[in-house]
């Protein structure tokens, strides 16, 4: 829960003020959602995070803690420090104008920058050699912090980099309680990991296709795209997948960016059986020429 977003930086983190326990009134944690609101041009992130209620112990459309706050890096540290910027805690304590005003305040404040986002799934991976470790590893990213990362309790879940991809917000998700998050913010000094990371989701999301696994092989490839929308192999796999699960026109815009990047495509899309239930249709003809 949110709780645990602060006391976990605050364990990291000397110079992180203490904040109030809070359980929500007594009311049982269901599930957590993240967000980043955005990316400074330092090592800096904006985070918001929402907890929900079980059913039946409160208004299950509405969380009962909400936490909007910034991590940042200061130049020669590897260590993040914590600011809260608002904290709602309890059954009704819901209130989106504040939720907004907070948001747009950070914004004003140079958070601004969307990032790059990575989702790390529970779900098989293809057999290629050493596909697992770099999908899987945070070593792939080149981390120097020493201290803080979370125990076996925790699975890597997800990421934010930001847009010189120097650094990343990580995400742990409890593997007992899924939903459950940790995060932790890191400089990355693999300068390659992204796109490293990107041609690794693309090449699992083919693998699970050639295997039969569309279910889990979709996924992979649309967090392929949306980690490294400027890889074209990444675009045109996530059009593919599109195409394959029936997602015509999102598929012909996906393909349309891939060709731009890299106009060989278009001849590849031509000729691929990915794209049977396109090549009838004037608008694949115009991003594929």
């Amino acid at each position: 829960m949110m709780l645990n977003f602060f006391l976990f930086l605050a364990v990291i983190a000397s110079a992180t003020p203490t904040l109030a326990a809070s359980n929500g009134e007594g009311i049982g944690i269901d599930h957590e959602e993240w967000r980043v609101i955005g990316w400074n041009d330092g090592c800096g992130v904006a985070l918001k995070h929402l907890s929900y209620p079980r059913l039946g112990e409160a208004m299950i459309a509405e969380p009962v803690q909400t936490r909007i706050g910034t991590l940042e890096i200061a130049p020669g540290e590897e260590v993040a420090h914590l600011n809260s910027v608002y904290e709602a805690d309890g059954a009704l304590s819901w209130d989106p104008a504040a939720v907004k005003k907070a948001e747009s305040q950070l914004k004003k404040g140079g958070f601004i920058d969307r990032g790059y986002l990575e989702t790390i799934r529970d779900a098989p991976i293809g057999r290629q050699p050493q596909l697992a470790e770099t999908i899987l590893s945070t070593g792939t990213l080149s981390p120097r912090l020493k201290v803080g990362w979370p125990g076996p309790d925790w699975r890597w879940a997800g990421a934010s980099y930001n847009s010189l991809s120097t650094c990343a917000l990580l995400a742990f998700e409890n593997r007992q309680s899924r939903r459950r998050y940790r995060f932790l913010l890191v400089r990355v000094y693999n300068t390659r990991a992204r796109l490293d990371r990107a041609y690794a989701h693309a090449s699992n999301g083919r693998l699970l296709f050639n295997d039969g696994d569309l279910e889990n092989g979709a996924p992979e490839a649309e967090t392929a795209a949306q980690l490294a929308p400027e890889l074209p192999i990444a675009r045109y796999e996530h059009a593919a997948m599109l195409a394959l699960t029936g997602r015509l026109d999102e598929a012909v815009v996906e393909l349309s960016f891939a060709v731009k990047l890299d106009p060989l495509l278009g001849k590849k899309a031509r000729t691929d059986v990915d794209f049977s239930d396109l090549k009838r249709r004037d608008d694949f003809k115009d991003a594929t020429r």
